[in-house]
């Protein structure tokens, strides 16, 4: 017997090729079609919540100049009409005509309280959207009126 090293007649060991990146594995065409799926999703949801809330930037705008208008014209009464009429507006396109159209006086505004989650109408410089425009000599802070519109059109549910 040959007292040699058994191993020194071995060939050396061939490794395989090196794995490739492409094509890549089924959990990773699993992943992209997932975060395909969810930015499909995302972009739907923004733009459903962008078309709804069109209103709101439309009458968000229209209150900026209604208010640059009163420093123009110095007539606080047309501004708490216009106001009031655009509140009504904005109101319409978020809530059933049925439920908005009959509402006058301290109910409307009591209406602007709930959907706002505020008391400014009822209870403070809101208040001004009913006396204002029948009563010339009411008084009333108009940046004050400005501010609660402007929240108003920007939080109610």
């Amino acid at each position: 017997m040959n007292a040699a090293d058994p191993l020194a007649g071995l060939q050396p060991i061939h490794f395989p090729a090196p794995i490739g990146w492409w094509p890549p594995a089924f959990g990773w065409w699993l992943l992209a079609a997932l975060a395909a799926i969810a930015l499909v999703l995302v972009c739907v949801l923004a733009t459903r919540h962008r078309r709804r809330n069109r209103y709101r930037r439309a009458a968000l705008g229209e209150l900026e100049v209604l208010f640059a208008s009163l420093h123009a014209h110095a007539d606080p009464a047309a501004f708490a009409a216009a106001g009031n009429a655009l509140l009504r507006r904005a109101a319409l396109c978020r809530y059933p005509p049925a439920e908005i159209a009959a509402l006058t006086g301290t109910d409307w505004l009591a209406f602007l309280d709930r959907s706002g989650r505020t008391d400014a109408f009822s209870h403070g410089p809101g208040r001004a959207l009913a006396d204002a425009p029948y009563d010339p000599a009411c008084r009333y802070d108009a940046s004050a009126l400005y501010c609660v519109c402007r929240s108003w059109l920007r939080r109610h549910r």
